[in-house]
């Protein structure tokens, strides 16, 4: 780790001081005490945060150690909680891992560990990452050129953020990293219908890639304004595919033009 970033040292003093408290608990009033489970809670989310926080500055092992460490705390022989809080918490690691290995282009590690909290999330009452869970699976679908599978995830997304299920916030790194060149701040929505759009595209599907594309226009403008640069940004991927669309079809226009005077002149000196 002497190769990371430099980071704030309180905040890796302040998680030693919260596992020491957690084991004291444990050892006085035992792992189903309310307050045990309390503490329990709050410094697996602690683990997450923070890795998210040194995987923003590159730290990569430090990130990994943390997460590390909240999966042993969902996993191990100690058990906490009800079944549901632990599968909820353990997706959220998963997640969280495979945002490390997907900035280090680890991709079909990221891509596991992204299959594994989805897994997670669909056997648990409590997960609130659905939807965030299938995006991160677009992206990495998306960069190992699995574009129709890519589509699929974010039209499942699509259907979950419409029904009001939007990411926790105890998964940071997931709304940093969702398409390549996107850094949203709020608009998940509107990310989802851009994902959608790049994913037509490669895919040669260019009218719904479009609609799409002006549907995150739509989305963006009301959620953060007109102005915002993210709304900004995709007025201009949109426009772009708008210009791509209509050279297209002029280019084909021209192809049949230039068939049927080939074809005419066929025979003739």
């Amino acid at each position: 780790m002497g190769d990371e970033p430099h980071m704030d040292g309180g905040i890796l003093d302040s998680i030693v001081f919260m596992e020491q408290s957690l084991a004291q608990r444990v050892q006085a009033f035992g792992t189903e005490d309310q307050e045990t489970v309390r503490q329990w809670k709050k410094l697996n989310t602690e683990y997450n945060i923070s890795a998210m926080k040194f995987l923003q500055e590159d730290g990569y092992d430090t990130a990994l150690d943390l997460l590390g460490r909240a999966k042993q705390l969902t996993t191990s022989g100690v058990k906490f909680g009800e079944v549901d809080d632990r599968r909820k918490l353990l997706a959220i690691t998963y997640n969280n891992m495979s945002c490390v290995y997907k900035r280090r282009g680890l991709l079909k590690t990221a891509l596991g560990y992204a299959e594994k909290a989805l897994k997670l999330e669909t056997q648990s009452t409590k997960a609130d990452n659905p939807a965030c869970t299938h995006l991160n699976l677009c992206a990495i679908l998306s960069r190992l050129a699995r574009h129709r599978h890519a589509l699929e995830h974010c039209q499942c997304a699509l259907q979950l953020l419409k029904a009001g299920n939007f990411c926790g916030a105890n998964t940071p790194g997931l709304m940093n990293d969702f398409h390549d060149g996107v850094e949203p701040e709020s608009s998940i929505l509107a990310v989802c219908y851009h994902n959608m759009a790049v994913e037509h595209e490669h895919l040669g599907e260019d009218d719904k890639a479009l609609q799409a594309y002006y549907r995150s226009v739509e989305v963006a403008g009301l959620e953060l304004g007109p102005d915002h640069p993210i709304t900004q940004a995709f007025a201009e991927r949109a426009d772009e595919a708008q210009a791509n669309l209509e050279k297209k079809q002029k280019e084909k226009e021209r192809g049949k033009h230039a068939k049927k005077g080939g074809g005419g002149g066929r025979g003739q000196p």
